[in-house]
C-alpha cells in the first residue's frame, strides 16, 4: 500500500499547473462579470438618463444608445439561451443487475485505487472509454456523481489485463479534483466561443443596423469595433485557458497512468496503449464496410461478430511484433521509442506515448497477466453487440431500417473488398495509390504494335517507375515534415526547399508551392510511362479475344478517371471561388447568388461523365457487379440532384461539399478496384 500511494501521489507540478488553471480561470471570469456588469449598467444608464433638452436629435440619440447598450448586454449574454447538457445519444446503459461481473469488476477496482464508485456505466461503439459528470453544468457548483463510457471496440482488441488498466486509468480521473477544473474550461470556452466564432440572428441584426439610415445606424457603428476589441481580447483568453488546461490535462494522464500501474502493473497499461493504434485502424476498417456495403444493401446483424474475424486474422502478425520489441532498461517491453525530434504539442491534451512510458516504469511494477477477453465480462455479449449494431446503423449510416441481416453475405463482401488491396501494386511501388493511372486515347490503344521495341519491357517499365517514384517520395518527406513544423511536433523550425528556406512565417507558402510540384509530377511525368504500359500489355495479349477484353478494362477505368478528374476540378473551382467571395470585404447578395448558382453548375457537370459511362461495355469489379452499381458506388442515386432552396441558409451548401468529399473517396476506392481488375487480368498472361 506505501508503494501504492507513493505511485499515485500528487506531484508538485501536477499542483502548480492545477493553481495556474484555477488562477487562468478565476481571471476569466472576473474579467467577463466586469463585462456583463459594465453594459448593465450602461444599460441601465441610458435609459435612466433624463434628457435636458427634448428634440428629435435628443430622441434619436436616446433611442440609439438604449439599442447600442442594450445589444452589447445581449452580445455578453446570449451563450445562456445556448446552455445544453450534453448527452451522447451513441450510448447504451449497462444494468447493474444484468451485468453483475463487469460491476463487480468495476467495483474492485475502485477498492483498489480508492476512487469513488461510477453513478452509471455505458458502452459506445467506438475504441475508447472516458469518464464524465452526469450533469456537467451542475458540476460547477455541486458535487455531482461522475458516469464511465466503455467503447466496445476497445473490449475487441484488448486482453483482460490490458482491459482493467484502461478502467484503472480512467478511474484515476475519477478520483482527480481536478477533474472539475475541467467543467469550468468548458463553460468558459462556451461562453467564448459564442461570442467569438459564432455569427448568429445578433450578428445579422447588428448588420441590418448597420445598412440603414446613418441617422439611426450611427449606433451600430460605434458598437462594432468596440465588439472588434471584444473579440480579440476574448481570444487570447481561450488561447490562455486552452493552454493552461492542456497542460494541466497531461499531468493529469500522468497521475492517472500510476493509478493503472498500481492496480494492473506497469506493462498493461502501455500494452493497451500500443494496442490501441491497431484496435482503431480495424474497427475503421470495419465502419467502412458497413457504410460501402450498405450501399449495396447487404447488412449484417453484429458488426462486432466481423470485427472480431479481423482480430483474430491479425493476431499472429501482432503477436510477432510484440516478441519483436525490445526489453526496456526499467523492465518489461518498450513498446515506444523515444524521438529526440519529437515533442508534445503545446495544446494536446495528452503526453507523448514515450513520455507516459517512461512514468509508468519509474518504477517498474510487475503485474499479473491474464489473456482471456474482456467479453466474459459482460452478460449476453451477442445480444449486446446486436443492440449496438443496431444503433451504428440508425446514428452513424442513417439507416433507421436494416432489412435481411446476414453475417455470411457481409464477410464475403468484407473479404471480397479486402482482397483487391496490396499486394500487385506493391510490384510498381504502389504508384497507382499515388495517382490517376490514365489510359490512352481509343485511337492509340487501336494501333496493334507488332515490333514493340520502343514500349520496353515489363522489367525495364518497373525500373523505370521506381525512378519516377523517388522525387515523389522526397516530396511526400518534405510535405511530412512541413506538416510536423506547423504542429510544432518537432525541433525543427524551418525547411529548405528549391533553394528558399521557410520558417511557420512562410511555410503555408512553400506548403502550396510542394503540393504543386507534386500534384505536377503525378499528373504529368507518368503520361507517357502509362501509354506505354497499355500499349505493351495489349502487344502481349495471347490471342484476340483478350486482347479485347483487356481493351475493355482500358476503357472503363479510362471513364472512371474522367469522372475522378471533373470532380477534383468541380472541388478546386467551388474552394478557389469560395475563398475569393470570402475574402470579398463588399460582396453583394447577387455575387453570392452567382456562387450559390456556380456551386450547383460544378455539380451538375460531373453527372456527364458519370452517365458517359452507358457508353462503356461494363466489366466487373469486385463487390460492384453491375453498371447501376458503379454508378450507385460513385454518389447515391448514380447522379447528382440540384439542392432547393437558398444553399447558404438551409444547409445546403454544407451537404453539397460533404457529398462532394465522399464522391472523391468513393472515386478512389473504384479507381483501386478497377486498377486491381487491370493488374489481375495482366497477370493471367504476362509473366515478368
Amino acid at each position: 500500500m506505501k508503494q501504492k500511494n507513493n505511485l499515485t501521489a500528487v506531484t508538485s507540478s501536477y499542483k502548480l499547473k492545477a493553481v495556474l488553471a484555477i488562477l487562468a480561470i478565476l481571471l476569466f471570469f472576473l474579467l467577463f462579470s466586469a463585462l456583463v456588469a459594465s453594459f448593465a449598467f450602461l444599460t441601465y444608464y441610458s435609459i435612466s438618463y433624463e434628457m435636458n433638452l427634448i428634440n428629435q436629435w435628443t430622441i434619436i440619440a436616446k433611442i440609439a444608445a438604449i439599442a447600442g447598450s442594450g445589444m452589447l448586454l445581449v452580445f455578453s449574454l446570449k451563450f445562456l439561451f445556448k446552455l445544453r447538457n450534453h448527452k451522447p445519444e451513441n450510448r447504451i446503459k449497462l444494468n447493474r443487475d444484468k451485468h453483475q461481473e463487469l460491476w463487480h469488476f468495476v467495483h474492485e477496482i475502485c477498492l483498489k485505487s480508492g476512487a469513488p464508485k461510477p453513478k452509471n456505466i455505458y458502452v459506445d461503439p467506438d475504441v475508447n472509454a472516458y469518464v464524465a459528470y452526469t450533469n456537467s453544468w451542475l458540476s460547477l457548483f455541486l458535487p455531482v456523481k461522475k458516469e464511465l463510457t466503455i467503447g466496445m471496440a476497445l473490449v475487441d482488441c484488448l486482453d483482460v489485463s490490458e482491459f482493467r488498466a484502461v478502467v484503472a486509468h480512467e478511474f484515476g480521473h475519477f478520483s482527480q479534483r481536478s477533474m472539475r477544473i475541467g467543467s469550468y474550461i468548458m463553460s468558459a470556452n462556451t461562453i467564448i466561443h459564442d461570442m467569438i466564432f459564432t455569427r448568429d440572428r445578433w450578428d445579422q441584426l447588428l448588420e441590418q443596423w448597420r445598412g440603414t439610415d446613418f441617422r439611426l445606424s450611427f449606433a451600430a457603428w460605434i458598437i462594432t469595433p468596440i465588439i472588434w476589441l471584444i473579440r480579440q481580447l476574448l481570444n487570447l483568453f481561450y488561447l490562455l485557458l486552452n493552454l493552461m488546461h492542456s497542460s494541466l490535462s497531461r499531468e493529469m494522464e500522468f497521475n492517472a497512468d500510476k493509478v493503472a500501474v498500481s492496480v494492473s502493473g506497469s506493462d498493461a497499461i502501455l500494452s493497451a496503449l500500443w494496442k490501441l493504434d491497431f484496435g482503431s485502424e480495424r474497427w475503421n476498417r470495419t465502419m467502412n464496410n458497413a457504410y460501402l456495403a450498405a450501399q449495396k444493401k447487404v447488412f449484417t446483424d453484429n458488426l462486432y461478430y466481423h470485427n472480431g474475424i479481423a482480430t483474430e486474422k491479425e493476431a499472429q502478425k501482432q503477436a510477432e511484433m510484440y516478441a519483436l520489441l525490445e526489453l526496456h532498461p526499467k523492465g518489461g517491453k518498450c513498446f515506444f521509442k523515444t524521438d529526440e525530434n519529437s515533442r508534445t504539442q503545446m495544446y494536446a491534451s495528452h503526453p507523448s506515448n514515450d513520455k507516459r512510458q517512461e512514468s509508468a516504469k519509474s518504477p517498474f511494477v510487475e503485474g499479473e497477466i491474464d489473456k482471456r477477453s474482456p467479453w466474459k465480462l459482460f452478460d449476453k455479449v451477442n445480444s449486446l453487440q446486436e443492440q449496438m449494431t443496431t444503433l451504428i446503423y440508425e446514428k452513424y449510416l442513417d439507416k433507421k431500417e436494416v432489412l435481411e441481416p446476414s453475417r455470411e453475405a457481409f464477410q464475403n463482401f468484407v473479404d471480397t473488398e479486402e482482397s483487391t488491396t496490396g499486394e500487385l501494386e506493391k510490384a510498381y511501388e504502389n504508384t497507382f495509390e499515388n495517382r490517376l493511372f490514365e489510359v490512352p486515347d481509343k485511337h492509340v490503344l487501336a494501333v496493334k504494335h507488332t515490333e514493340p521495341s520502343n514500349l520496353g519491357t515489363i522489367t525495364s517499365l518497373k525500373a523505370e517507375v521506381r525512378e519516377h517514384m523517388v522525387p515523389v517520395k522526397a516530396l511526400d518527406a518534405l510535405i511530412e515534415k512541413a506538416q510536423q513544423i506547423a504542429q510544432r511536433s518537432i525541433k525543427e523550425r524551418s525547411l529548405v526547399y528549391d533553394g528558399k528556406k521557410y520558417s511557420r512565417r512562410n511555410l503555408e507558402e512553400g506548403y502550396e508551392k510542394m503540393i504543386g510540384a507534386q500534384n505536377k509530377l503525378l499528373f504529368e511525368s507518368f503520361k507517357d510511362w502509362d501509354r506505354r504500359f497499355c500499349l505493351l500489355h495489349l502487344h502481349l495479349c495471347p490471342s484476340e479475344e483478350e486482347r479485347d477484353q483487356l481493351l475493355n478494362r482500358y476503357e472503363q477505368h479510362g471513364a472512371i478517371v474522367d469522372v475522378f478528374k471533373m470532380a477534383l476540378s468541380a472541388k478546386n473551382r467551388i474552394y478557389k471561388d469560395l475563398q475569393q467571395v470570402q475574402s470579398n470585404p463588399e460582396l453583394t447578395e447577387i455575387q453570392v447568388s452567382d456562387f450559390g448558382r456556380e456551386v450547383q453548375f460544378q455539380m451538375a457537370q460531373i453527372n456527364k461523365p458519370i452517365a458517359d459511362l452507358d457508353k462503356i461495355s461494363f466489366v466487373p469489379l469486385p463487390n460492384i457487379e453491375s453498371l447501376t452499381e458503379l454508378k450507385n458506388a460513385i454518389i447515391e442515386g448514380g447522379a447528382f440532384v440540384d439542392e432547393p432552396g437558398n444553399i447558404f441558409e438551409n444547409g445546403g451548401f454544407d451537404r453539397i461539399l460533404q457529398r462532394l468529399e465522399q464522391t472523391i473517396a468513393h472515386l478512389n476506392r473504384i479507381h483501386s478496384k478497377s486498377m486491381y481488375e487491370i493488374l489481375a487480368f495482366q497477370n493471367s498472361f504476362v509473366q515478368d
